[in-house]
């Protein structure tokens, strides 16, 4: 089966990942809101209550927590009578070394929180089909061992300052949000009825890794078929069911956040992005691009670059 996770997840764009150790007191709380970043919660210790607007999670030594759109949230101890929650989700953009402190008294609980800025439009086919907020319950009382020897290279990492460093801390952050999202995808049922069921679909993941990883080929529903080695009718109809549109939509779709990305971040010309994403003519990419963005590709550029 083809690795569509990996295609998908590239298309992420993670960056500027910030870490913080909180050491939590008796009656600490925090008050954490990051949107438009993933969000991660690995609890080293003790226990912690953590609230979105929707429910309360009871988190233990060994769990992690995520958020994929950083939603806003609290975090506390487990005790009924909690402080007022003090805000830090300033403390992912700073470069703190020492742990966040929390509370009076002996330490109750510690949490490492991690988040990630991503590309929220090539981003938005994963994270719209992921819950706002998810458990991924832990084994005991430690960490899973690729967290465990993250923790420690992290540790020695932000130790001391040498270059590269932002670079390590991203591609470390990468890891630790695919190791999640694995453990979550490994549980969806086969009537899950979000896209990510096509994550486990070895036809739908081919075509979708091979749309993926060359959008500027011919593609037509009999080409994706055939590679998926299903009829044309019965390819249309799982890909219909799985994905909630048709297979051509999709890929219109995908080809069109593609286009909107090289405006955003390159300086590729207009008719050269055309070409890397399918388009014959410079027209009729740009009549597609007007029609899905509501703005010609140039002026598209125009409007992201003077804001």
């Amino acid at each position: 089966m083809e690795d569509f996770l990996s295609v998908v997840f590239d298309d992420l764009h993670l960056k500027g990942a910030g870490y913080v150790f909180v050491h939590g007191h008796a009656n600490w709380s925090a008050q954490v809101a990051l949107p438009g970043r993933a969000v991660f919660h690995a609890v080293l210790f003790g226990e912690v209550h953590l609230h979105t607007h929707q429910q309360t999670y009871q988190l233990r030594a060994g769990d992690l927590f995520v958020l994929p759109s950083g939603l806003a949230h609290t975090l506390s101890d487990a005790s009924l009578s909690p402080q007022a929650p003090e805000n830090i989700s300033y403390a992912l953009s700073e470069r703190r070394h020492q742990p966040y402190a929390l509370g009076e008294g002996n330490i109750s609980a510690i949490v490492l929180i991690a988040g990630s800025h991503y590309d929220t439009d090539l981003g938005q086919p994963l994270m719209s089909a992921l819950p706002s907020a998810f458990l991924v319950a832990g084994q005991g009382q430690e960490p899973p061992e690729w967290l465990r020897i993250g923790i420690l290279f992290l540790q020695q990492e932000i130790s001391e300052s040498r270059p590269g460093q932002q670079s390590i801390l991203n591609r470390l952050g990468d890891i630790w949000f695919m190791q999640c999202l694995r453990v979550y995808i490994d549980k969806i049922s086969t009537d899950d009825s979000s896209w990510l069921r096509a994550l486990k679909d070895p036809a739908l993941a081919t075509v979708l890794s091979a749309v993926h990883r060359k959008p500027e080929q011919e593609w037509t529903v009999p080409k994706m078929a055939e590679l998926a080695h299903l009829s044309r009718s019965a390819f249309a109809d799982r890909f219909q069911r799985t994905m909630g549109k048709p297979p051509q939509r999709y890929l219109n779709e995908h080809r069109m956040r593609l286009a909107a990305w090289q405006l955003r971040h390159s300086d590729q010309p207009v008719c050269r992005i055309a070409d890397m994403i399918g388009y014959a003519s410079e027209t009729a990419f740009g009549q597609a691009f007007k029609r899905a963005h509501g703005m010609a590709p140039g002026r598209y550029r125009q409007h992201i670059r003077e804001q």
